[in-house]
């Protein structure tokens, strides 16, 4: 997990989340991370997925060893974003998360695609980070073992 600094305290946030689409044709989409920033201060968290078995089932034609390649280098890229980064990126380009998430993805023809922005109040970043990729990540993720 990147920089977090928040002692706890209640503030507001942004998240975006990120959809696999397998085919641009059908736009059908897995979601498969999260990014949260927050609002007041230069903090960002991210959490992507590292099991693909949901996403291949969606998709069997996917590749699982360029996927989950793409997972890590994201996870690593956005774990190393400290807050002089955010804070240099928020100089340039304003406090936007789209500007944080664009230093490391940028727009491209590829099968990643953020969600639009979203937003709310909350404690803990790492709850808040938890929270969200629990209900928008991994919320219909068949339940193996019962």
């Amino acid at each position: 997990m990147a920089f977090v600094d928040d002692g706890g305290m209640e503030s507001s946030y942004t998240y975006r989340v990120l959809r696999y689409v397998h085919d641009i044709g059908t736009a059908e989409f897995i979601n498969v991370g999260v990014v949260v920033a927050t609002c007041d201060a230069p903090c960002v968290v991210a959490k992507f997925k590292t099991d693909c078995r949901r996403v291949q089932g969606a998709f069997p034609s996917l590749d699982t060893e360029v996927f989950l390649a793409r997972m890590l280098r994201l996870q690593a890229c956005f774990d190393a974003i400290d807050a002089a980064r955010c804070a240099e990126v928020r100089a340039r380009e304003g406090r936007c998360i789209a500007a944080l998430i664009g230093s490391v993805l940028p727009v491209e023809d590829s099968a990643l695609h953020w969600s639009p922005t979203g937003s709310g109040i909350y404690g803990p970043l790492a709850l808040v980070l938890e929270s969200l990729y629990e209900r928008l990540v991994t919320r219909h993720e068949l339940q193996r073992g019962r």
